[in-house]
This record gives structure tokens, sequence and C-alpha cells, in this order.
């Protein structure tokens, strides 16, 4: 049996590649303070981010704990290509160890910064702790189920791009229906392109979601019209961007993002033509650097 270091058994099961899908949007959500609310509180937002990675790790490590218990005890572990304790030798207790860790990190953070901001923090952190855990834990878990794809987009894209605004302007802004309809607006391109994660992880393993038991949305409506979903998000996160530009939600010079859309449609074919976990996933990462990385381009232009 090949012996796997223990850094590469930790980076797997954290899956750090994945960190961008925590990161970008608290980015996207702190220059959006400073663009429209010109304030920016660096050592509060520093350590949110901090957290919010944390705790996207420790989901990920759940998520794959979880799945290594359903099946091992199912005897159906072998035949499982995409858990990582499996594959890469991971002792559970390690598993277990780097969960409570991060998820106390997590807390302690939050604590400290809940009090020096506002109740709004602790409860979409209440409610993004929740979803972490029945994401993948408890006797239904989300991500077997059809809600799987909304759900990551929503805690992800929406809970973090709000926490890296509200941080900033949570002193003097108040928060009530128009400055959460702003969010939601400034949030689209980002839950939708992190709701096309999970759909394109979905669309690549349906054969082996099925063999396993997992309900997801693609076992519903099937291969095809699962891609032909995939598409149309990415291109409804295009017109949340141009919608938010016409109503001035957003600064004009976001409209770089429309650079990207021939590199985007070029990524979006080659799934379509070939779904495949080990290959063409990739491009679902690809496409949420090349979309949030130009708006975060573009929110920076705004505030020179």
């Amino acid at each position: 049996m090949v012996s796997i270091g223990r850094f590469s058994q930790i980076n797997a099961l954290l899956q750090s590649k994945t960190v961008v899908v925590s990161a970008l949007p608290f980015i996207i959500g702190f220059l959006y303070a400073g663009v429209t609310y010109h304030q920016i509180n660096w050592w509060g937002s520093f350590w949110l981010m901090v957290a919010c990675v944390a705790f996207h790790f420790a989901v990920n490590a759940h998520n794959q704990l979880s799945d290594y218990f359903r099946f091992h005890k199912d005897q159906q572990i072998e035949g499982s290509h995409n858990n990582v304790i499996q594959r890469f030798q991971i002792p559970v207790w390690v598993a277990k160890l780097t969960i409570v860790s991060l998820a106390i990190f997590t807390m302690l953070i939050g604590l400290i910064l809940v009090y020096q901001t506002g109740v709004l923090l602790l409860i979409i952190g209440i409610i993004s702790f929740l979803v972490g855990y029945f994401y993948s834990g408890g006797p239904y878990p989300i991500l077997k189920t059809p809600l799987g794809e909304p759900v990551s987009g929503i805690t992800m894209g929406f809970n973090i791009v709000l926490l890296g605004t509200y941080i900033n302007v949570a002193t003097t802004v108040h928060v009530d229906g128009a400055f959460l309809g702003r969010m939601l607006l400034v949030a689209l391109p980002t839950i939708l392109v992190i709701s096309n994660l999970m759909l394109a992880n979905n669309i690549s393993d349906l054969v082996e979601d099925q063999r396993m038991g997992r309900h997801t949305l693609i076992t519903f409506i099937g291969q095809v019209n699962g891609c032909r979903l995939w598409r149309i998000c990415y291109y409804l996160a295009y017109l949340a961007i141009a919608v938010g530009i016409g109503s001035h939600v957003l600064p004009f010079s976001t409209i770089v993002v429309f650079l990207t859309f021939p590199m985007v449609e070029k990524k979006i074919n080659e799934f379509v033509h070939y779904p495949d976990k080990a290959t063409t996933f990739l491009n679902s990462i690809q496409i949420i650097l090349l979309i949030l990385v130009s708006e975060i381009i573009g929110l920076m232009i705004s505030l020179i």
C-alpha cells in the first residue's frame, strides 16, 4: 500500500482548491462596500474572510466524513471513486479532529465579530452552521436531494457576499428590504456560478449517484437537461450583471465581465460535449474564476 503524507491527506480532505468558492464572494462584498458606501473595516474584513474560508474547509471535510460513514456501513465505499478518506487513506480521527478544530476556530472568530458589529452576523452564522451540517449530515442530507444546488448557491453565494459588505457597514447602514434587495442583485451572479459548480459535480457523477442512492436534481431531469440548465445559469449570471449596471446598483466598470464571455462560452461547450469529473469538471472552477475575478477587477477600477 502506498504511504500518503499527512499534508496531502489534509489538503485532499479540505479540498483546498475550492477555496475560491468562499474567498471570491467575500472579496466582491468587501469591494462593494467600498464602492457604494465608501467604508472599509480592514481588520474585521480580514478575520471574517478567514472564518468563511475555515468554515468552508470544515464543511468540505464533514461532507467527506459523512459520505464515508454512510457508505462504509453499507459496504459500498469500495465502489466510490470520489470519497477522499478512502482514496487518500485518511484516518477517521484525523478527519474528526480537523472538522472540530476548524468549527471551533470559526465560532470563536464569529462571536468576537458579532460583539463588534451586530446581530445579523450571528443570524447568518447560525444559518450557515445549520446548513453546513445538514448539507451532508443527518438522515436526509441536502446534497442527496434536488435542493443541493440552490442551497449551496444561496449559502455560499449570497450569504458570503452579504457578510463581506455587512462587516464594513454594520455601524452605519440600516439593514432593510431595500438593502437586502440590492445585495441580492449584487450576489446573484455569484449564487448562479456556485450553484453551477454543484450542478456540474452532479452531472459528472450521475452514474455513481444513481448507484449510491443519491436523488440529486440530475437524477430527475437527466444529464442532457442538466447541461442545458447549467448553460442557462451562466447566461443568467451575465444578465444579472447587466441589470445591476443598468439599475446603478453595480458600477459601470463591472462591464469588463462581458469580456470573459467568449472564454466562458468555450468552457461551457467543452463540458456539455463531454461532462467528466476528471477532466471537464474543472471548467466550472475556471468559469467561476473568469466571471468573479473580472467582476472584482471591475469593482477595483471603480475604487480608483
